[in-house]
């Protein structure tokens, strides 16, 4: 606006000083003297537009500046609240070995006497049952080792319903074998490993046998 009325204020000076020229036909020289200050309103009249430019160009960059803080800005704030969900996960894991009855039936649990973690206590040596203690995101894991001859058949359950398994037969050796889940756990659901075999015939010597499990995410 303050530009704008500068120019209005140098064209009517430079109307003037033409009309003032005009007006004295006495005065020496005046084509002269009318041209030069025509080219002086014209110099200034682009000198004024340059600036004009130059203070929008500024402005541009000034918005753009200001656009790009703002997408960093949330960008950060997204950043941060990831992590304050993550410092809220609580810590929830535990390793269990050393089956307490070796020789299983159908259907029977296996319970897992020795504990090496059990952070959060959500997992019973005295009943071999995993609780989860919050609804979240979990990873599970059994590795089981048979007597040669014997099928070996286990799963993985998730309040009755079996959501991994082993299977494992050799003739020959002593055999081992591993089954893996990542499962979806509510709050107060159970996770043990039992056996789905007529007659299982664990080989347990130094804890080869575990049971493990681990929250992964809220």
């Amino acid at each position: 606006m303050l530009l704008i009325n500068v120019n209005i204020v140098v064209i009517a000076t430079g109307l003037a000083l033409l009309h003032v020229s005009f007006g004295d036909s006495t005065k020496p020289d005046r084509f002269k003297y009318e041209a030069e200050l025509l080219d002086k309103m014209i110099r200034m009249e682009l000198k004024l537009e340059q600036m004009q430019q130059e203070v929008q160009m500024t402005q541009e960059k000034a918005v753009t500046v200001i656009q790009n803080y703002a997408r960093i800005l949330e960008n950060k704030t997204i950043e941060l609240e990831h992590l304050q969900e993550r410092a809220d996960l609580p810590m929830v894991a535990f390793s269990a070995y050393s089956p307490i009855d070796t020789s299983l039936g159908t259907n029977q649990i296996v319970v897992w006497q020795s504990v090496r973690l059990n952070v959060g206590n959500a997992y019973d040596n005295v009943i071999g049952i995993f609780t989860a203690p919050t609804t979240g995101l979990y990873y599970f894991a059994v590795h089981v080792c048979n007597v040669a001859g014997v099928q070996m058949i286990y799963d993985v359950v998730l309040e009755h319903d079996s959501i991994a398994n082993v299977y494992e037969y050799d003739n020959g050796v002593n055999d081992c074998n591993s089954a893996s889940v990542v499962t979806m756990a509510t709050s107060g659901q159970r996770v043990w490993i039992k056996s789905t075999s007529s007659s299982s015939q664990l080989w347990e010597s130094s804890g080869r046998s575990s049971f493990i499990g681990v929250l992964l995410q809220k």
